[in-house]
């Protein structure tokens, strides 16, 4: 039986080819990057235009970002030719015979980010301002995606935690603070390079300050900023694993930013472990399960060997499987990124393996 998705209070919206062919003219798009969106030279792969485009680091209220969504080697290999004209040069191609040869046989795809509308929760990630035909060819690289819009209100702009100590700051946005929200608004307005995006804060902060502000965004808006929600919530699992080659193209562009932005991707990014428990059919996931064991204090010595058995991380660095890899760039920092990720996820760290 399928998963369940996660569940939006985002309504159905039109594509860009609609848009393109309606209000295009005044409209003003924006994509909310919280995965592979946040490196620069793995948009330029989908949309070479955007290769010197400045992507600015935001906060996003409400949404949850997680390992959950689900690719598979077929959808893969067969949208828009991307297993061969989108990966990396410097990566190893995937062969059939490499996956045999090195436990991979099992393997039928992977699992990449994917985000829920949650409240409470925050996410960081880049808004990229793109026009009609960029944002298409993200409608194209997002299969298995949904786009939906997100609300100005809940839209801020990223701050190194440095600044915000020096000036006694909350380290996220405080929505019922007027004195500091005021305060963090003229600091991050300092360091906005887009200015595009510019706009996009000064309205948000103006929408944050409306009394009776509603959760919905209005149609008649002339800024719209997408975010790509995964069609259904599957986590990750031994057939589906989390690669390590898609990850350091996360943190690729998150370092691009700061070691704070990278730090800060970690600490909000939820399920680098599931423990692969099936329900009474023994045939769908129970997808309640998302777990951090990290967060547990103990693991009972039966349930701990249980888990070493059934390994969702695999460290791809030397046969990439993401088809965007950059195989120099993860032999390169690769001890970096895994001393960051030790930092938050020691223990989800430890269980990933070489082969699956």
């Amino acid at each position: 039986p399928p998963h369940r998705p996660f569940q939006s209070q985002s309504q159905d919206l039109p594509s860009a080819k609609t848009l393109k062919n309606s209000n295009a003219s005044t409209m003003k798009h924006f994509v909310f990057g919280y995965g592979s969106l946040i490196c620069a030279q793995s948009r330029a792969i989908t949309a070479p235009t955007l290769r010197n485009v400045i992507a600015e680091p935001v906060i996003i209220d409400k949404i949850e970002r997680t390992w959950s969504a689900r690719v598979t080697i077929r959808q893969a290999r067969s949208s828009t030719g991307e297993d061969s004209r989108e990966r990396n040069p410097s990566s190893k191609p995937n062969s059939s015979s490499s996956s045999s040869s090195d436990g991979r046989d099992h393997i039928r795809g992977w699992t990449p980010m994917g985000v829920r509308f949650r409240q409470g929760a925050k996410c960081n990630g880049v808004l990229i301002h793109v026009d009609d035909e960029e944002l298409m060819r993200f409608d194209v690289r997002e299969a298995g995606y949904v786009r939906q819009r997100i609300d100005l209100a809940d839209i801020h702009c990223h701050i190194d935690s440095e600044k915000l100590m020096d000036e006694s700051l909350p380290l996220w946005p405080v929505s019922d603070d007027d004195n500091s929200s005021s305060l963090r608004e003229q600091i991050a307005l300092k360091n906005v390079k887009c200015s595009e995006c510019r706009v996009v804060f000064e309205k948000a902060y103006a929408k944050r300050k409306q009394s009776g502000c509603s959760t919905s965004t209005s149609l008649v808006e002339d800024i719209s900023v997408w975010v790509y929600v995964q069609s259904e919530n599957f986590p990750a699992e031994r057939d589906f694993p989390i690669t390590q080659s898609y990850i350091d193209i996360i943190m690729r562009g998150c370092l691009s930013i700061s070691h704070d932005f990278a730090r800060r991707f970690l600490e909000t990014t939820h399920g680098w472990w599931h423990d692969g428990q099936m329900d009474g059919n023994e045939h769908e996931t129970n997808t309640t399960q998302i777990l951090d064991y990290e967060s547990k204090a103990e693991i009972g010595s039966i349930e701990k060997q249980r888990l070493e058995k059934h390994h969702t991380w695999v460290n791809d660095r030397h046969d990439p499987m993401y088809v965007r890899a950059d195989s120099e760039y993860s032999l390169e920092k690769g001890k970096e990124i895994d001393e960051l990720i030790k930092q938050h996820h020691p223990h989800a760290l430890q269980r990933r393996v070489m082969s699956m």
